[in-house]
């Protein structure tokens, strides 16, 4: 579930580490030792707020409100609400439940990032990490997510949330996935989301970045939002088409060196 749709509902009522891959197919890396990573060790996989203001350029800092999760399977939450159609909510949806239905996952932990200060081109960053039993079931469920993101390219997938005020319309995200890639164990889309919040006119789409990498037992999990509008004069380095996977892949390799 996008961090950013929870504060927009808010304001409406207020077997083997893998390397490179060849046409998306996770591969062994050699030199990797093929050791799970569960329990504690997983929350060390997820970067700091200076990991991921150097990858990004800008200042970012948590929220004390949303703190970070760690857990089992319970970590992953459910659909923000009902999705059209119900196929692509593991593109739109970050570490949603419904996603990981078929994998045996063992631990999760996740973590939210700010913009708390001026004027910058990133919104937020949402780093996650789900750790399987094992490396071989982590592949199988990359290739599976592999093939609904691809199949999802060109999709809007809508996601209607009930008011929680009586007679108010619903809140309705409408999110059109495109430029679907996998490259490098790591398959990332570009989100145009649109909102549509109870009694107001939408303001327009704005930009996300997504991607889901795997590397040994773990799948990574990232979501960067952007502000619609920017100008060059904006704090930030942050890039729709490459951001979401450059942190995949730091925690990729976090999760190969906790190994």
């Amino acid at each position: 579930m996008g961090t950013g749709r929870i504060i927009l509902a808010c304001l409406a009522v207020v077997g083997l580490a893998t390397g490179c891959t060849v046409s998306g197919t996770a591969r062994p890396a050699p030199g990797l030792k093929p050791h799970p990573v569960t329990g504690q060790a997983v929350k060390k996989v997820l970067l700091d707020d200076g990991e991921l203001s150097k990858l990004l350029g800008q200042s970012l800092g948590a929220k004390t409100e949303l703190p970070a999760r760690f857990g089992g399977p319970e970590v992953l939450p459910p659909a923000f609400g009902a999705v059209s159609p119900l196929n692509c909510i593991g593109v739109t949806s970050m570490m949603v439940k419904d996603a990981y239905q078929s994998g045996d996952v063992k631990n999760a932990a996740r973590e939210t990032w700010w913009n708390l200060r001026g004027p910058a081109k990133v919104i937020s960053v949402a780093e996650g990490v789900v750790a399987l039993s094992s490396a071989g079931g982590a592949a199988a469920l990359f290739q599976q997510f592999t093939q609904q993101w691809r199949d999802c390219d060109g999709t809007t997938v809508t996601i209607g949330r009930p008011s929680i005020i009586t007679d108010r319309p619903a809140i309705v995200f409408s999110d059109t996935i495109s430029d679907v890639r996998v490259t490098d164990s790591v398959v990332g889309a570009t989100l145009s989301i649109d909102t549509q919040l109870p009694g107001l006119p939408s303001t327009g789409p704005r930009p996300e970045a997504r991607a889901l990498g795997v590397r040994g037992n773990c799948l990574v999990e990232v979501e960067v939002a952007f502000f619609g509008a920017t100008n060059s004069r904006d704090e930030g380095t942050g890039d729709v088409h490459h951001s979401a996977i450059d942190i995949a892949h730091a925690l990729m390799d976090k999760v190969s060196a906790l190994s």
